[in-house]
């Protein structure tokens, strides 16, 4: 699985190196701009270095169509591993080739360039510190930060050897699973996967999916071996009657569920918290910045997902959703 995320989504893993003190206003200053979100699970590791030179003699929306306005000439990205020693450099490439095409937009989207490495290159393991390291050129300081590589954790319940899920009408339905000791915020999300097809006609099949979010940015007050959250059984067979339509001539065929638990550390966690804060009626009329690097703005980090596909239905679930009252008309 490839996965990329450059937004403010993600935050600095070790906030202790956090740096707030320049201005992004000030004259002709150079701000370097790098965003990388390390992930064991991932087949290709990509991080994406720009820049914001502030020119007070020419319209900012004008120089982020000029590409040689965003992009170092001649960076160099690499990345070492801290535990060890090693250092890797990366691979300057178009992220539109590699299947990460940018928005068209305020930026130029043409080149896309990103640095990349395999994980076959960098072979990254849970515990592992790594460190990124951009040398921008010119005499410029070196650009670095640290993220500390999270596991992937273990499903609990269901059981990931057979996941199965009992949604009883009248009991809570339970979630759980073992993470990393690093992880300290979580998003869970159900993907019920089902067919559907005109009755007499299954050559005219269609798979859907429906998303079914659990929680996003959950915390828990103490660092456990196992997390649990909850939501009332009846839940799932109501969530189906309102993500699917009433057709009498339509067949349908329960497939499974695929559970997604995306976790995040504590300087995630922290950073989410920065930005909440700066939010709705008392929020303040500045953005936040928040930043693990030691130069510049952006985010150096690792997130991992553990997933756990075709969860199935115990009997008295399967009943409930052929003949329940919530789902009985869906054709089950």
């Amino acid at each position: 699985m490839k996965k990329i995320l450059f937004a403010i989504l993600v935050a600095p893993f070790f906030f202790q190196a956090c740096s707030n003190d320049f201005d992004v206003a000030a004259p002709w200053q150079d701000i370097p701009i790098v965003y990388g979100l390390l992930n064991v699970s991932d087949t290709a590791h990509y991080i994406r270095v720009e820049k914001a030179f502030l020119d007070p003699n020419a319209d900012a929306f004008d120089i982020a169509q000029i590409p040689d306005s965003l992009y170092y000439e001649n960076a160099l990205v690499q990345l070492a591993k801290l535990n060890t020693g090693e250092v890797f450099t990366l691979q300057k490439v178009d992220g539109t080739l590699e299947g990460y095409p940018r928005k068209a937009g305020t930026f130029a989207n043409v080149p896309n360039w990103l640095y990349k490495i395999d994980s076959l290159t960098l072979d990254l393991k849970e515990g592992d510190e790594i460190q990124i390291q951009v040398d921008r050129g010119n005499g410029l300081p070196l650009v670095t930060a640290n993220a500390l590589i999270l596991g992937k954790g273990i499903q609990r319940v269901p059981i990931a050897s057979n996941p199965t899920f009992a949604f009883d009408y009248n009991l809570p339905t339970k979630l759980s699973w073992s993470s990393s000791d690093q992880a300290r915020i979580f998003d869970v999300t159900l993907f019920i996967k089902y067919t559907e097809y005109p009755i007499g006609q299954p050559d005219l099949f269609e798979h859907k999916v429906i998303e079914w979010k659990w929680g996003q940015g959950i915390r828990f007050p103490t660092v456990a071996t196992q997390y649990t959250i909850e939501k009332q059984g009846v839940e799932f067979y109501q969530v189906l009657a309102n993500n699917i339509p009433v057709n009498p001539d339509m067949k349908r065929i329960f497939e499974g569920i695929d559970i997604q638990i995306i976790q995040g550390g504590e300087a995630l966690e922290k950073f989410i918290n920065v930005a909440l804060a700066n939010t709705g009626i008392t929020g303040s009329q500045e953005l936040p910045t928040y930043t693990n690097l030691s130069e510049g703005l952006g985010v150096f980090s690792s997130i991992n997902y553990l997933v756990t596909e075709n969860a199935l239905l115990t009997a008295v679930s399967r009943d409930s959703l052929r003949n329940g009252i919530y789902t009985k008309d869906l054709n089950f």
